[in-house]
């Protein structure tokens, strides 16, 4: 543990702060699973002194290593007597530029170009929709054939809808396809039994290509076998295959395919003639981020454990289009030939690889340190210890959550291809009044108000306890994430639950399913007998309430609900300011240009707003928002907006206090990571990370509420709309 400490530390540093051409041109993944796998074997100091030597010198000759009491040598490569008229190169991120998540981020090193992602849609996705009626109450399978390449993840998605709600949807985030042969992927879900609209098709992340090819979608009937579902162009033959296939995932205003390129190839299909081929834009990025830079020949000391440190140069003179004191064309000659095969089964070198890299990116680029107390460095040692431990795939994930657990984050969570699928509960869950209580449900079995004691014999408060402690973020978002994963299993399995119901205790037998459980009780817009207006933002489009606007503009009252994820209607609250929005940096990115997060780490900050503007006709009469734990990142933009301008009381309990861009890190295995890259505050400029937005008017569900049928959270705004009490 302690080698792959060393080899941690060090690895970070060079990969994201020193900018010799050599460490440009390696593969980081492989360095790092191979660099795993030799220090671990290290007897003592002075041999891993010497493994860590071998592993650098190739691209970073002008690091230096020296033990306890040694003096590091001179480095004659970062005073060179030319220096004024020398090019310097250095790194510059804004952020985690090397996101295979298209977001807002980007590095490179000045002086040098660099082909990054174009600005878009996070993912580049196709789908077509049939019509849920005649498979409801029917299992559902999505079938296809996937292969990728340079790091690019493929997926496949079904979406079950039922009018404007979702009632279950799969997009495999959790085990995405990363083979460059031709492999099966499979989505299998559960149609409701009120479900008007199946969607589906493909999707990508990540930097590199996915092909996709005959895919197939089929119902299962009475006797167990699967009835194929007519789809346009399964197989992707049509020269345009936007001609079958609609852009983007057909949720709010992602109707584009911007970012991504979409074409028919003819090379290599799974079958037939071609193949749908979906791959990531791209530009060369020749100016710099920013002006902020580290002192020519400046250096940073690392302490890598084990009496070692190391002097790293993260500024570089350059001479006629080559960095100083290295060759590329030997750093590229230590990685010839294929990589060395890991051991048979699970490879604890590339899971231990996959911690060292989460490590380190959370380490130099997760902008939230100065607001939480975290012994890092100690994290580090225990996670590694996990890794040595692991002995399956759900092992290592389990250690990839505990690491991203310890630095709190709503957004952060793990996927890693090869993960069977899994099926939850088929009722929702939620703490109230110390219990946890069915809330809504789908199996006739089980009711509303139902208190669940026991999920397999194991009492479901050690469960939910456990799910806990693998999730991120604030104590309300762990909460919310690990009733959803309470009780997950094997696709079509069954389990024993033991409920509590009016005081007696008694035994259930349920299936897991893919489905989410009851929709809402009311439509996404609806009139109230008073006048007074509901609009659901997680269900009505910008559309259909621009269509309503003159309605709610005259009415009494609107209670708008953001207890889930808004649905790109955001331009509401235009109709709610009475003065232009002037708040202009609440969102920041950090521009980083030393490592490990210290006072000099960010040199500044690229910060940004909305400029929210007013629009009329202006909502005049009283306003709620219902907010609470399950409102996360956009939806806590729009409740800042509220509370910031008074737009209406905020009903209910605290947001998840977690906001801004995703970044997503691929690991070494495959997997992937998920944090916060940008750092959001208030209007006012403190702090919103863990406490979200807090209620003006605090309330919550009360068991016989639930038992009841009541929304007492709704209930609790109404009363506001209509009496201002």
């Amino acid at each position: 543990m302690a080698n792959l400490h060393a080899f941690a530390r060090l690895y970070g540093v060079v990969r994201w702060f020193h900018p010799s051409d050599a460490a440009a041109v390696i593969d980081w993944d492989r360095f790092a699973i191979e660099g795993a796998r030799r220090v671990v074997e290290a007897p003592n100091v002075t041999a891993l002194r010497a493994v860590l030597g071998e592993l650098i010198a190739p691209i970073a000759p002008t690091v230096r290593l020296a033990g306890a009491g040694e003096v590091f040598p001179d480095e004659p490569a970062l005073h060179p007597a030319d220096a004024p008229i020398l090019d310097v190169v250095a790194w510059e991120h804004e952020g985690y530029g090397d996101t295979a998540f298209t977001s807002a981020y980007t590095s490179k090193r000045r002086h040098r170009d660099r082909t990054v992602p174009m600005k878009g849609l996070p993912s580049g996705a196709l789908w077509q929709a049939v019509d849920a009626t005649p498979y409801r109450g029917q299992r559902l399978r999505l079938r296809g054939k996937v292969r990728t390449a340079a790091r690019g993840r493929g997926q496949l998605w079904v979406r079950v809808e039922r009018g404007d709600a979702v009632v279950a949807n799969d997009e495999m985030r959790d085990r995405p396809v990363i083979s460059q042969a031709w492999g099966a992927a499979e989505i299998i879900a559960t149609v409701d039994a009120a479900a008007t609209r199946i969607l589906f098709g493909v999707q990508m992340t990540g930097p590199g290509t996915v092909w996709f090819d005959d895919l197939e979608l089929a119902a299962q009937v009475g006797d167990g076998t699967w009835a194929p579902i007519t789809i346009a162009d399964p197989g992707f033959e049509a020269a345009d295959p936007l001609s079958s296939w609609k852009p983007g995932l057909a949720r709010g205003s992602k109707v584009t395919l911007d970012g991504w390129n979409v074409t028919s190839d003819r090379v290599d299909p799974g079958s037939g003639a071609a193949s749908l081929r979906l791959g990531a834009a791209t530009r060369v990025l020749s100016e710099e981020l920013f002006a902020d830079a580290p002192q020519p020949g400046e250096t940073v000391e690392i302490d890598l454990g084990s009496g070692l440190r190391a002097r790293v140069p993260i500024a570089l003179y350059s001479r006629a289009g080559h960095t100083l004191g290295d060759d590329p064309a030997v750093a590229a000659r230590s990685q010839q030939g294929p990589p060395a095969p890991g051991p048979a089964g699970f490879d604890v070198f590339a899971g231990a690889a996959d911690v060292i890299v989460v490590w380190n990116v959370f380490q130099h680029f997760w902008p939230y340190w100065d607001v939480v107390s975290v012994d890092w460095i100690t994290e580090l040692d225990t996670a590694l210890r996990d890794a040595l431990d692991d002995h399956t795939l759900d092992d290592h994930v389990a250690t990839l959550q505990r690491l991203s657990a310890a630095a709190p984050d709503g957004h952060a969570r793990i996927g890693c291809p090869g993960r069977a699928p899994r099926e939850t509960l088929p009722f929702d869950v939620d703490v109230i009044e110390g219990q946890i209580v069915v809330i809504a449900t789908q199996d006739p079995a089980v009711q509303r108000g139902d208190i669940l004691v026991s999920i397999a014999g194991i009492p479901a408060a050690r469960l939910l306890a456990a799910e806990e402690a693998l999730a991120s973020g604030s104590p309300q978002r762990r909460r919310v994430v690990a009733r959803d994963r309470l009780g997950t299993g094997p696709v079509g399995s069954r389990v024993t639950l033991r409920v509590r119901r009016n005081g007696i205790e008694q035994n259930l037998t349920v299936a897991r399913r893919n489905a989410s459980t009851e929709g809402a009780s009311l439509p996404a817009i609806e009139r109230l007998d008073d006048g007074v207006y509901y609009v659901d933002l997680s269900r009505a489009s910008m559309s259909t309430i621009d269509d309503a606007m003159e309605r709610l503009a005259a009415a009494p009252g609107v209670v708008f609900d953001v207890r889930d994820y808004p649905n790109g209607n955001d331009k509401v609250l235009s109709h709610l300011l009475t003065q232009p929005d002037t708040s202009k940096a609440w969102l920041a990115v950090p521009r980083v240009i030393r490592p490990d997060h210290g006072p000099s780490a960010i040199s500044s900050w690229d910060t940004f707003g909305w400029a929210i503007p007013v629009l009329q006709p202006h909502i005049a009469g009283r306003v709620a928002f219902l907010t609470g734990p399950g409102a996360i990142s956009y939806a806590e933009s729009v409740m800042g907006f509220v509370a910031h301008y008074h737009l209406g009381e905020i009903v209910g309990s605290p947001t998840a206090g977690t906001n801004g861009n995703v970044a997503q890190i691929a690991e070494p295995s495959g997997c992937s990571a998920w944090f916060t890259g940008m750092r959001v505050t208030h209007s006012d400029g403190s702090r919103l990370h863990l406490l979200g937005i807090q209620p003006t008017i605090p309330a919550t569900q009360t068991i016989a509420g639930v038992r009841a049928g009541r929304d007492e959270v709704l209930e609790r705004a109404l009363r506001y709309v209509r009496s201002g009490s």
